[in-house]
């Protein structure tokens, strides 16, 4: 097992994509960078989002990649949307060798792509015991908002209601329209049930995985927080990210946003594209985002 490790350890850290399948732009100065140049310049900050589209490998080799990159001097915490509020308890035992991979997969709720997917960060973390943070609410309970409203609390389990944020806001804004939008562009089957009941469960989501993250850095002040979540939660600065900025101030955050383009090689970034993060990853068109 040590030996498989290993060897996955090695792979993250020499297997380079062809740079053909991506470009990374400066939203800045439109300059386009390598990744280990992004990875420089990520290095002044103290929380970095990584906005991804869940199914596009590229992205997720690029997350493996970035993440050596960054674990330098300054201790790194990795924070995931993918894992809940419920299985920290969980996810820390694994980490520190105390529950075996089997055992870990069956009490934490994996997705459904994390073999390919998310199982290399994790590892990665577990050989150089890094923090990381089960950023999210428990999927049962922001479903349970989603199609009762925002009364849903009263229907929790006590035992429930101890993985909600301290506070919740829904602004009605400009991520609101958007969020709207996306569902019925997307003609998502979830609109049948009520909008703003979606929209105040994607607030749920936004607000526990900010307060997770600020919780990690109250407990290591110094460390640096690399946090993964679907494009939409870190895009334009809006979501997770507005709510941690509105907490911690003085902290510096860097998003890094993708974007599909059918001309990603050679295009200049959109007045739109400059907005949504510090950093643009422009990807061949596969289909369409998510």
């Amino acid at each position: 097992m040590k030996y498989i490790i290993v060897i996955m350890i090695i792979i993250m850290n020499l297997t380079i994509l062809n740079a053909d399948e991506y470009r990374i732009v400066d939203s800045r100065n439109s300059n386009t960078l390598t990744l280990q140049q992004m990875a420089k310049g990520l290095e002044k900050y103290d929380i970095i989002f990584f906005g991804e589209f869940h199914d596009n490998a590229t992205l997720h080799q690029l997350e493996r990649e970035l993440v050596p990159l960054l674990d330098t001097k300054r201790e790194l915490i990795l924070s995931l949307e993918m894992f809940e509020r419920d299985v920290q308890s969980d996810l820390d035992a694994y980490i520190e060798g105390w529950l075996s991979e089997d055992e870990f997969l069956a009490k934490s709720r994996p997705w459904s792509n994390y073999q390919d997917d998310y199982r290399p960060l994790i590892e990665y973390a577990k050989q150089k015991k890094l923090t990381v943070i089960a950023a999210n609410i428990p999927r049962s309970i922001a479903g349970k908002m989603a199609r009762t409203g925002p009364d849903f609390t009263e229907t929790l389990a006590e035992e429930d209601k101890k993985w909600l944020p301290d506070k919740i806001d829904y602004p009605d804004d400009g991520y609101k329209k958007a969020f709207l939008a996306t569902l019925e562009d997307m003609h998502s089957p979830m609109m049948n049930n009520n909008p703003d009941w979606l929209y105040q469960a994607q607030c749920l989501k936004d607000e526990t995985m900010a307060e997770s993250i600020v919780n990690a850095l109250k407990m290591k002040p110094k460390a640096r927080v690399l946090h993964f979540n679907g494009d939409f939660h870190s895009r334009n600065f809006s979501g997770t990210v507005s709510r941690v900025q509105s907490i911690l101030p003085n902290k510096k955050i860097a998003v890094i946003s993708p974007s599909y383009s059918e001309n990603w090689q050679t295009a200049n970034l959109t007045a739109e594209e400059k907005k949504s993060g510090t950093y643009i990853i422009y990807l061949p068109l596969q289909g369409g985002e998510q």
